[in-house]
């Protein structure tokens, strides 16, 4: 049955994996916020057909989307200022009927913000109900440090917290245990529920991220002070601090991370732990994962004083919105 009563014929096409250099150039004209798009593509070197569409043809795409249990749409609203006219009205309406069988409870629309506008504006009037909509998150960018490194900078205000940027680090296999409990109360805070009450799907991705060098952490002694490798290895050891690099796409015109996942331990809230160990994750990934001149991005509900706070703080710029409708 077609839900928008639409002819048979769809504007939308759709894609393997070695046709993606449409949608990568198309990604490419907004790099901090097509990566989202970009790593997802990426990372899997096979998906179900009709999992990632595109407007036009693979080739001249002007419009794309990760359509599985959540939609990642991309190009839908025009961007003059790059050059982009925007897919328009119709290409939106048929991504929201390609999309609206294969969404799932708990899933979400998630992208820049027009481009999630676009293609809601459909769903809705389809009667998909959402649970919680966020139309104002603001999409950032790190600077660089200004000493040097982003955290000597904010040492230079906090000196005492040395111990928090020479602590910060890419967690390993052997802190797991520790990173789970950690990543979902972050996740439980975020976005109202426990992940892992539906499966084992959230704990592999936290191993994931683990194995593959993504997931960055301080661990202290329980109360906020700094902890020994004997303490961790002997069970002595908590997660203070933890940051996923959630999105990750190296390409030559300049590779850029998205954070995800930050949180603090809430008794360490408002001491500035948070902002050194960030600072010192921001230097971490450039050094890691984006290089020197990558970009290392993230964004941020309206509604989090204390996270706007935190990176406001530390110098980061806004370059766009994004938006999520939980689903």
């Amino acid at each position: 049955m077609n839900l928008f009563g639409r002819r048979p014929t769809s504007p939308l096409t759709p894609l393997d994996p070695a046709q993606l250099d449409g949608l990568l150039e198309l990604c490419a004209l907004d790099p901090v916020a097509g990566v989202a798009l970009a790593h997802q593509v990426l990372r899997w070197p096979s998906w179900a057909r009709g999992d990632v569409v595109v407007a036009a043809d693979p080739w001249r795409t002007v419009a794309g989307a990760w359509a599985t249990g959540s939609l990642m749409p991309f190009g839908l609203a025009a961007r003059p200022e790059l050059g982009h006219p925007g897919a328009g009205d119709e290409v939106a309406r048929a991504l929201a009927d390609h999309a609206f069988r294969r969404l799932t409870r708990r899933g979400s629309v998630a992208g820049p913000v027009a481009d999630v506008a676009a293609v809601w504006e459909h769903l809705a009037a389809a009667g998909m109900r959402s649970r919680e909509e966020r139309w104002e998150q603001p999409l950032l960018v790190a600077p660089r440090g200004t000493g040097g490194t982003l955290a000597a900078d904010a040492l230079a205000r906090r000196p005492e917290l040395a111990w928090v940027a020479a602590g910060v680090h890419r967690a390993a296999p052997t802190e797991e245990a520790l990173v789970l409990p950690a990543s979902v109360a972050m996740f439980t805070g975020e976005l109202g529920y426990d992940p892992t009450t539906s499966g084992s799907s959230y704990a592999r991705h936290v191993g994931w991220l683990v194995g593959s060098g993504r997931s960055y952490v301080l661990l202290d002694d329980g109360a906020g002070g700094p902890v020994g490798q004997d303490a961790v290895a002997g069970g002595g050891a908590a997660v203070a601090f933890k940051v996923d690099v959630g999105s990750l796409w190296l390409r030559p015109g300049g590779s850029v991370a998205q954070l995800t996942g930050v949180w603090t331990r809430p008794d360490l809230r408002g001491r500035g732990i948070g902002s050194v160990a960030l600072a010192a994750v921001v230097d971490a990934v450039r050094r890691d994962h984006v290089g020197a001149d990558g970009a290392v991005s993230l964004y941020v509900n309206s509604f989090n004083a204390a996270g706007l706070g935190l990176y406001h703080g530390l110098g980061f710029r806004r370059v766009g919105t994004f938006a999520t409708v939980l689903l």
